[in-house]
């Protein structure tokens, strides 16, 4: 078991076969347990700090479920094909005095403003090495070594679904996926406000 006083860091590196083996291991068959949740539209229309709040929401309560379903001193592989990998130690403290800027990794508007207006912000460190929401990426994902349930966050921009309309700028979507029926049941007893604005599709529609 991990020792958590001695273990300091939630995430840790992962490389060579150890990354390429998480990454081609089989994800839980849909069939068995799987919902997604569908976020367009009006949330990308939603003021841009008001989009912060509910993506700060959504990696407390993540969170929360990944400590509940991981033993204590255990961790999850944290995966993007694209970019770094990591081992991700959820009961190693690291939220704890965050802000909205740290627990969700993007600026606030208020700096968003200063860089439009020429003023060097203040930089931060975000407290997730990869967010739970996409943060623009493709996909990226959160499973136990044994996979026996998977979260995965996914981006898509451009005309998809035949949605897009003449005058229209680009159509944005975020899909969350969670595979493994003790994953849906532990988000269902306390799901993230994002959820509760999103399209759910998959098992118990």
């Amino acid at each position: 078991m991990l020792d958590l006083k001695r273990e300091t860091e939630p995430w840790l590196p992962l490389a060579g076969d150890a990354e390429r083996h998480a990454l081609e291991h089989p994800w839980p068959s849909p069939a068995r347990g799987g919902v997604r949740f569908v976020v367009e539209g009006a949330f990308f229309r939603l003021e841009h700090n008001a989009r912060l709040e509910l993506y700060r929401d959504l990696s407390e309560r993540m969170l929360a479920v990944f400590r509940e379903l991981t033993p204590w001193g255990g961790w999850l592989y944290a995966l993007d094909p694209h970019h770094a990998c990591y081992r991700f130690h959820p009961h190693v403290p690291f939220e704890r005095g965050a802000s909205l800027e740290e627990m969700t990794g993007l600026y606030t508007r208020e700096h968003m403003d200063q860089v439009e207006h020429g003023i060097h912000t203040p930089s931060f460190a975000s407290r997730w090495a990869m967010d739970v929401h996409p943060a623009g990426d493709p996909e990226h994902a959160f499973a136990p070594p044994d996979f026996h349930f998977v979260f995965a966050a996914r981006y898509r921009v451009g005309n998809f679904d035949g949605l897009e309309a003449p005058g229209r700028g680009p159509i944005e979507s975020e899909t969350y996926e969670l595979l493994g029926p003790r994953l849906i049941a532990a988000v269902d007893r306390d799901p993230p406000a994002l959820f509760r604005r999103a399209r759910r599709l998959g098992s118990n529609d």
